[in-house]
């Protein structure tokens, strides 16, 4: 049963002209970028001598859709992987029609997710856009800039061969699965990361939702910016190292979906990023020093930084074992819930946000993934 029009909508829509979807990043920045702004663990892995292969798939683009890849921002093909169980998506893609349908491609049956999911993603000009990828292997990009500019890149999310666990929720949250097909708030472990699903609504005024098993806690709070009812306003999940998980945002109880959220298990070996420009870990709050972690084959971010004093967008120059073959564009929680980008491009990183000062006062990386080859 596809979501009703008041909740999640997707139809095509007019919007506003297109705008630039790339922005200078300040002198120091060779390149621009989007304006936006017990269970078994498994095996934990450090950086490998050489990034796991990927069988990526090119998209067929259908309904006037076509790649975003650019000069300036090297995208790449529109793709998706299926790799031990778990789908990546690569690439960012463009409508030229205005009033063009949102469905851009669709996936095989054996990539498909068992239940709908509804993802927060990176678009241009600071407005955050939704992806929808359909139990039936419908693709659809709509709302926010979606049309101008959505990024595909760190979307992942596990297959039905990945064993997943329902979760206990907790004062007043419920299921939304009933409803819309989005599946029980559950999570799953395979080759040492984490990974939620499902989504839930509430009619309560606790933010604590459910507790995770130790087996699936991190070691530091986690905050990971999600689509909430509408995608009106970016809603933001908290993960805490004792395993409460906090919903935070105005649209949360009306529905949160906890799709494409992953991160490591405790014990993982991370790499710190050398911090550029002024940028400074952020720590108030139990988060870490921005670092990376490959984990089976997987590049893994996580960590908060803000910058004193103010400067420009760029933050790091990206080891060689954290980059990827293309240019990645993804959204991030920035202060107050609110949301920007980093681009990982070539060999630097890059923040940017509406207003800049959003993201200089604290952007968190954590549960951003994406292969080495993407």
């Amino acid at each position: 049963m596809k979501p009703v029009t008041s909740l999640l909508r997707r139809p095509a829509r007019l919007i506003l002209p297109a705008v630039a979807v790339l922005t200078a990043m300040g002198s120091t920045a060779a390149v621009a970028s989007p304006v936006q702004a017990g269970l078994p663990i498994g095996h934990v892995h450090s950086a490998p001598a050489k990034p796991a292969k990927f069988n990526w798939h090119p998209f067929k683009l259908i309904n006037g859709w076509k790649s975003a890849s650019t000069k300036h921002l090297a995208t790449g093909t529109p793709a998706w992987a299926l790799r031990d169980g778990v789908v990546y998506l690569r690439g960012a893609i463009r409508q030229p029609n205005a009033a063009g349908h949102p469905t851009f491609a669709s996936l095989p049956k054996y990539a498909r997710p068992a239940s709908d999911l509804y993802i927060q993603v990176s678009t241009s000009s600071d407005v955050p856009g939704i992806l929808y990828i359909g139990s039936d292997g419908a693709l659809e990009a709509y709302d926010g800039n979606a049309y101008s500019f959505t990024s595909l890149a760190t979307v992942s999310y596990p297959t039905a061969s990945i064993k997943s666990h329902q979760l206990k929720l907790l004062n007043g949250w419920q299921s939304s699965q009933p409803t819309y097909g989005t599946g029980d708030p559950s999570y799953s472990i395979s080759h040492g990361v984490v990974y939620l699903s499902g989504s839930m609504h509430s009619a309560g005024s606790s933010p604590l939702a459910f507790v995770l098993p130790k087996a699936a806690r991190p070691t530091h709070a986690l905050f990971i910016t999600v689509y909430t009812v509408d995608g009106s306003s970016p809603g933001v999940v908290e993960i805490l190292p004792q395993g409460e998980v906090d919903m935070a945002g105005v649209g949360a109880p009306g529905y949160t979906s906890l799709a494409s959220i992953s991160f490591p298990v405790a014990g993982t070996k991370w790499h710190k990023f050398k911090l550029e420009a002024g940028w400074k870990p952020f720590t108030k709050f139990d988060t870490v020093a921005p670092a990376y972690a490959v984990v089976n084959g997987v590049v893994y971010l996580d960590g908060a930084m803000y910058q004193a004093p103010a400067g420009d967008g760029l933050w790091t120059s990206i080891p060689a074992a954290a980059r990827a073959a293309d240019d990645v564009a993804f959204e991030v929680m920035t202060t107050s819930d609110s949301v920007g980008a980093v681009t990982m491009a070539a060999s630097q990183g890059l923040v940017s946000s509406r207003p800049l000062s959003n993201a200089q006062m604290m952007t968190s990386l954590a549960g951003i993934a994406y292969p080495p080859s993407s």
